[in-house]
């Protein structure tokens, strides 16, 4: 039955009339969408109620962005588990991909970190960056979070690493596919001391999502990460960042575990997935 199921899923996979061209202007306007609604729902609230002080109906504008994909997408009549790569893999992959999550905030903490040491954020940006989830209401907390991490990790990898990284997949070398679709992950978190670490890990994310052939893993990473970050920004005191840390950066001995534990999952997810043909890992598909 799987096996059934599997067919028929790349038969109608194969058959999406949609360009890699024509891809990337779906997901160019679903970000634009994203952020004119989100700038004009916050200039309508506060012309109206003026400084609001609950920040998570803004948050929701998340959702936006992969609309016009799914219209887009049901013009055709395709389901949208096959075009959004929706596949189910097995609760090892998960497991694997959760602990993938954890060493990955860390890392990207790190390099963060670095970079700032080198090209350091304005004061006054990095302020209003750290404000974003504070907020004095329990409920907006929660909301934000569930928007931050669920949110986010299921909008953004369907429409990147589900729908975008999978039509370029037919059509180009898997690097490529997988590099320019991490690449505008970056681009659109706009901040330039953003774009080069949110970019690597939208690099790791293609990778996992094409050996995978399922968002789901991708899905948790992204959720987990940025549960972390954001858990870390709310709740750490300066204690916990006194074991965290040493001289602003992530102490050695974490990092190095981490390390360890990322190279460790990332075999394990690669060593239980199914196998890619050396044909599909040589060239690009026409």
């Amino acid at each position: 039955m799987q096996e059934v199921e599997k067919k028929y899923s790349e038969s109608v996979e194969s058959e999406l009339p949609i360009s890699p061209g024509r891809a990337g202007m779906i997901v160019f306007f679903s970000i634009l969408l994203f952020m004119i609604i989100g700038v004009m729902g916050r200039l309508f609230a506060e012309s109206i109620w003026g400084q609001v002080e609950w920040k998570s109906p803004f948050m929701v504008v998340e959702i936006f962005i992969v609309i016009p994909a799914i219209l887009i997408i049901r013009k055709y009549r395709f389901p949208l588990k096959a075009a959004f790569r929706l596949n189910p893999v097995s609760l090892d992959i998960m497991i694997w991909s959760f602990m993938v999550g954890i060493s990955l905030a860390i890392l990207g903490d790190q390099l963060d970190r670095i970079i700032q040491s080198w090209y350091p954020m304005p004061v006054e940006l990095l302020e209003q960056l750290e404000l974003t989830f504070q907020t004095t209401y329990a409920v907006d907390f929660i909301t934000l979070f569930l928007i931050g991490t669920a949110g986010a990790g299921i909008c953004e990898e369907v429409l990147f690493r589900g729908f975008f990284q999978k039509i370029l997949e037919k059509r180009m070398h898997i690097i490529a596919a997988i590099i320019f679709p991490a690449v505008l992950f970056g681009i659109i978190h706009v901040l330039p001391w953003l774009i080069f670490q949110i970019t690597i890990l939208g690099v790791v994310l293609g990778l996992i999502a094409w050996r995978t052939d399922s968002v789901y893993p991708t899905i948790l990473i992204h959720a987990v990460n940025n549960a972390i970050a954001i858990l870390f920004l709310k709740f750490a005191t300066p204690k916990v960042e006194s074991l965290y840390l040493t001289n602003e950066f992530v102490d050695s001995k974490i990092v190095l575990v981490s390390i360890a534990i990322f190279i460790f999952s990332i075999t394990r997810i690669w060593n239980k997935s199914s196998k890619k043909s050396d044909t599909e890992i040589a060239g690009p598909h026409f």
